[in-house]
């Protein structure tokens, strides 16, 4: 989720569509049932408008900030057509005798209204009948998800008032275009998978249809440090005290994700400004992130903002924008990340800033990363781009697929920090074609942006060259191996002495070369939709 807009692409009017339907379905859930015409909604621009307005105006945070959002995206004047031609209009609209199951649907739902004299069963008899369960409303008292049950988040929804929401290993939750699971300040989200049966937020689409950017992705909000104060998540009311972040707590958590995949995210909460897959925002050094797939993000896979948060085995595939980004003064640490960038998409493995306004703003940005494996699959994919002000320490790096100078510092100040060694390096390896072929070049032009550093005569003593190290099976991305195929070396310089490293994991890159099984199979999911 992003804090400061950056250039995107128009929303789909795919997903204006469902989020229209989803703003529509929300109002007809309150108990005055405010009665939508649906086809208005799409073709009326002053008719949609009037009931954003409305909506604006009720009591409920969730309504508020969906009409807020919906009204700072720019819209055709009419997507009435688009939705006939493409099929886009929801199966509500479709004949709903057309076929056996809903005739029995039908009138297993009159028996239902007939029996209890209730209009609005529709949801009790929708988790009865498929195992689902419609989540439409904030979740503020402890709530535990069972893995018997399939959960469907039709907006954000937001934990919020010191609840923990506790989801139970094999659980999967599906998210509809223009929801999101948001965990507040003082609250926690405890989802802990396990190998065989992992946690997996994903679309709501059928497989074979899921898309980036179908649904929001999860955001975590926490109250440790950042450097900009008032921090808070855009696509929320600013006027909504749950979508800020940060504050002076050094010991904090929002929570335990562990074996959980989040795949499709990213949706735009409007024009110029998308959610992640992952948003850690302000969290801290007692949250626990380990095992996490971010599969096809249409933003960033995890991007954090301040806070102290540490992570282990990382695995971020095919997201659109950058894999890792940080900002805000993060100071964590991660150990065993590996990033794929996918075709024709994506930008940079790795892009870090200190803040966007002030570049030697306090606490600085310092992470501490460590084994990390990043595969590019298109020249102008980066591995890393640094800038702003951002310090940090980066060991036991294997970078494939990248062409020359494929880490690039920017800024005097980001310079100035390596020549302070707050900004380090060491034991890089390289997939090259030869061992003799540099991939570090003198910066000209434009793109000498760092005061005239020269990335040549610091990185090429501390890389090293190493023909086929990973091969073609990385770049996959179906089916990618991201076991090394030749040694890489051997390191035992580690930032610090602190318990969290797994110090025998000397070699570079994220998955020791030995292994037999790596640690990112038998709960990922690769799948192209």
């Amino acid at each position: 989720m992003t804090l400061i807009a950056s250039p995107a692409q128009p929303a789909s009017k795919s997903n204006l569509i469902g989020l229209l339907w989803t703003f529509r379905e929300r109002l007809a859930a309150k108990p005055h049932q405010v009665d939508t015409d649906f086809e208005r909604l799409l073709s009326e621009p002053d008719y949609r408008n009037g009931l954003f307005d409305r909506a604006r105006a009720m009591e409920d945070p969730g309504i508020q900030n969906l009409a807020h959002r919906l009204a700072r995206t720019e819209m055709p004047e009419s997507l009435l057509e688009e939705a006939r031609q493409q099929g886009l209009l929801p199966k509500a609209f479709q004949p709903v005798l057309a076929r056996p199951w809903r005739r029995l649907l039908l009138a297993l739902l009159a028996l239902a209204l007939i029996a209890t004299g209730v209009y609005s069963q529709w949801e009790r008899l929708l988790e009865t009948l498929t195992g689902t369960v419609v989540v439409a409303t904030d979740i503020d008292t402890d709530t535990r998800w069972r893995a018997d049950r399939t959960y469907r988040l039709d907006s954000d929804i937001f934990v919020h008032n010191d609840a923990i929401l506790s989801i139970a290993p094999g659980t999967v939750i599906k998210g509809r275009p223009g929801s999101s699971l948001v965990i507040a300040r003082g609250s926690q989200l405890v989802a802990e998978g396990t190998r065989s049966a992992p946690i997996v937020f994903t679309s709501a689409k059928p497989v074979g249809q899921r898309e980036r950017g179908d649904w929001g992705g999860v955001v975590l909000l926490g109250d440790d440090r950042t450097n900009e104060a008032f921090a808070r998540v855009e696509g929320v009311d600013v006027r909504d005290i749950r979508g800020h972040f940060g504050g002076q707590e050094r010991n904090g958590s929002c929570g335990s994700l562990r074996y959980v995949r989040i795949e499709y995210a990213g949706y735009e909460a409007f024009v110029d400004n998308e959610l992640n897959g992952l948003t850690v925002a302000g969290c801290g050094p007692q949250t626990t992130l380990e095992y996490l797939q971010i599969h096809k993000a249409l933003d960033d896979g995890i991007e954090f903002f301040g806070g102290s948060a540490n992570a282990r085995h990382l695995l971020i595939t095919g997201a659109r924008d950058d894999s890792l980004d940080w900002d805000l003064g993060w100071n964590g640490k991660v150990q065993f990340l590996i990033a794929q960038q996918h075709p024709n998409v994506g930008d940079r493995a790795f892009e870090g800033d200190n803040s966007p306004e002030r570049d030697n703003a306090r606490p600085r940005s310092e992470p501490q990363i460590s084994n990390i494996t990043l595969v590019g699959t298109a020249p102008d994919h980066t591995a890393m781009v640094l800038r702003s002000g951002t310090a940090g320490q980066f060991s036991r790096i294997l970078l494939s697929g990248y062409g020359t100078n494929p880490i690039d510092l920017r800024d005097p100040l980001t310079e100035s920090l390596v020549r302070q060694e707050a900004l380090r390096f060491t034991h890089l390896a390289i997939d090259g074609e030869s061992a003799a072929t540099s991939p570090w070049r003198p910066e000209t032009g434009d793109r000498d942006n760092d005061a005239g550093f020269a990335e040549p005569d610091y990185f090429n003593p501390i890389s090293q060259v190493i023909p086929g190290l990973l091969g073609n099976q990385a770049s996959n991305p179906v089916a990618p191996d991201f076991r090394p195929r030749q040694p890489t070396g051997s390191s035992t310089d580690w930032p610090d002495n602190d318990p969290f490293w797994d110090r025998t994991a000397t070699y570079a890159g994220a998955v020791n070369p030995a292994a037999t099984t790596p640690w990112y199979l038998g709960w990922t999911d690769f799948s192209e939709h």
